[in-house]
């Protein structure tokens, strides 16, 4: 492992906005090799403003982290996966910072603790232009309380097992800005299920289908009580944002289904 550098860049990360900010990143790396940029994390940094992201061809999270720190220069680079789940694990202990530490030939990227150093290689590419994934424009706003969707997410996964987790969310509008979103799956050996949650929406209704997986999988790493699902049309990505907090953006490709 390389020792830190006096004149190594050192950028001090507060370490519970770090491992939260993993963990709300890290879900959407990809798990298997076939495109080796899209098993790491995107760390970019400028202008006090560090931007984790990660995506795999289905989904991506983007969070972005404003620090008060003396830190002028700007860098961009991906770090795998595996290596930032593993720092979030054993950097529960440290009180403050993590040293976000980069050498001069910037191939590797040194995170610093007070009793622990982790050391790894830099994925070689170019990462996604995210940024052009995340759709400009959406038609349909629905806000929908965090933990109740979650829970019919969750009953719905029993039901999607066979069909690939596909999960149906049909938006419908009420009198006003009141509606319902309801949550169905069905399976040929188990039967239908079917949740009803109530929704402030914005728009019109519509039905979309996600990976029910990957909505349980957000929804757990979310605090807020209330999340928006921005929706334009069913074969167009979903993007889900926690209500008052828009460091944090989260978007879903859509799944077919049939007629």
């Amino acid at each position: 492992m390389p020792e830190p550098q006096s004149d190594d860049e050192r950028l001090p990360l507060p370490v519970d906005a770090l491992r939260e900010t993993i963990g709300m990143v890290a879900i959407a790396a990809a798990r298997d090799d076939s495109r080796p940029i899209l098993t790491g994390v995107s760390i970019s940094y400028e202008n006090g403003l560090l931007t984790m992201a990660a995506a795999d061809g289905f989904r991506l999270s983007v969070r972005e982290l404003p620090l008060e720190v003396e830190f002028y220069d700007a860098f961009s680079l991906v770090v795998p996966a595996k290596t930032m789940n593993e720092l979030a694990r054993i950097s529960t202990d440290e009180e403050q910072f993590v040293q976000l530490i980069l050498p001069q030939e910037r191939s590797q990227v040194l995170f610093h603790m007070t009793n622990i150093d982790v050391s790894t290689q830099v994925i070689d590419g170019t990462f996604p232009d995210y940024k052009q994934i995340i759709p400009k424009d959406v038609t349909t706003r629905t806000i929908v309380d965090t933990a109740e969707l979650l829970q019919a997410c969750k009953r719905a996964d029993i039901f999607a097992r066979e069909a690939n987790h596909t999960v149906r969310l049909n938006i419908q509008p009420q009198e006003g800005m009141s509606g319902v979103m309801k949550i169905s799956a069905e399976s040929s050996e188990t039967g239908n299920n079917e949740g009803v949650i109530s929704a402030t929406i914005e728009g019109e209704g519509l039905e979309i289908a996600f990976n029910v997986r990957y909505m349980i999988e957000v929804l757990n790493v979310i605090q807020q009580d209330k999340i928006v699902l921005g929706t334009s049309r069913p074969d167009k990505p979903g993007v889900i944002r926690p209500v008052g907090d828009d460091s944090f953006t989260h978007v879903i490709m859509p799944m077919h289904i049939g007629r």
